[in-house]
């Protein structure tokens, strides 16, 4: 098994921040392009049924991870005492959207540490505010322009020094973790995307992209070592289809989205059924027996049977002891 970090660039706004599926698709789309639908169809059929592993994470700033921040905060109320600021912690815990690598050890060793980790990322959601220029669209002088507001995400770098100015520094590279097995889908799989780095072209990751918003460039791919731990814990950087986990171990929190069948012509069907669905998301404490393979899966799409809901989420090997106190 090999774990790979691609690095990516953002061109432009993001009116969210990438998840798994979304770049799965996006990703399994680019395969189709290089080496044709009939193997990309080949691929994904190999995936649900589980001859071929491949896990991949959200897009997250470069050398972050995301923060547990529901398994710190229960973490506190477990084991809190009277000194401490229990409000104050959960708040910075709740600024933290993500921390180096480096420091997820100690903050999950001490969860009241977490006000003192310096540099972290935080998310803040916007709104951009754009014009709708109807007179030149429809050719019709007397049209006015329309203003309306789109919602946007920024991802801010907080450091030490500029945390109490508020000179934040704006995340522009990002990256994505993905783990393969040593089959011929997955050799392919990275050979695609270590293509795509060299060539550069623009990889398409939520909707607007016409108006320049969710644009990013592939700009590296590195074989990465995870650590090596004697533990079943893992923590979860993508959206995971639970399959072989311990839930009464794990620390779980769920997202739910809506699944409607897209038609190019008519844009979102609104007369299909509407089919919910709920992953684990990113930042859960996933407790995995039988280690990080087993513990996703995919599912057939309920409206092509081409297709997949994809559910293998990136885990990332972590310890958990009792807190030193």
């Amino acid at each position: 098994m090999k774990n790979y970090e691609i690095k990516l660039e953002v061109t432009g706004a993001m009116t969210q921040v990438p998840d798994s599926q979304k770049l799965f698709g996006a990703l399994v789309y680019l395969f189709a392009e290089t080496y044709g639908d009939e193997k990309a169809t080949a691929l994904t059929k190999s995936i649900l049924n589980k001859k071929t592993h491949l896990a991949l994470s959200n897009v997250m700033p470069e050398g972050y991870l995301p923060v547990p921040q529901d398994y710190l905060i229960d973490k506190l109320s477990e084991n809190s005492n009277e000194e401490l600021d229990l409000k104050k912690v959960r708040s910075a815990i709740k600024l933290r959207s993500y921390i180096k690598s480096c420091k997820l050890q100690s903050v999950l060793d001490n969860p009241e540490k977490c006000e003192n980790i310096y540099p972290y990322v935080k998310q803040q959601n916007l709104q951009q505010l754009r014009a709708s220029i109807d007179s030149l669209r429809y050719d019709l002088p007397e049209l006015d322009t329309r203003l309306y507001s789109v919602p946007t995400v920024d991802l801010c770098e907080v450091s030490q020094d500029n945390d109490d100015k508020g000179q934040n520094r704006a995340v522009k590279t990002f990256c994505f973790y993905l783990q393969a097995d040593d089959r011929a889908f997955c050799f392919d799989f990275v050979n695609m995307l270590q293509s795509a780095a060299e060539e550069n072209p623009e990889l398409i990751l939520g909707k607007r992209a016409s108006q320049g918003l969710n644009r990013f460039r592939i700009k590296g791919v590195t074989e990465r070592k995870l650590p090596t731990l004697d533990s079943d814990n893992y923590l979860n950087t993508g959206m995971l289809l639970p399959d072989h986990i311990d839930f009464q171990a794990s620390s779980m929190r769920l997202f739910t989205s809506e699944r409607r069948p897209f038609e190019m012509m008519g844009g979102w069907s609104e007369d299909s059924p509407k089919y919910y669905i709920s992953y684990l998301a990113q930042g859960s404490i996933i407790a995995a027996p039988e280690g990080a393979e087993k513990a996703g899966k995919s599912i057939q799409s309920p409206f092509n049977s081409r297709s997949i809901v994809f559910g293998n989420a990136f885990l990332y090997p972590i310890i958990l002891r009792e807190r030193q106190v």
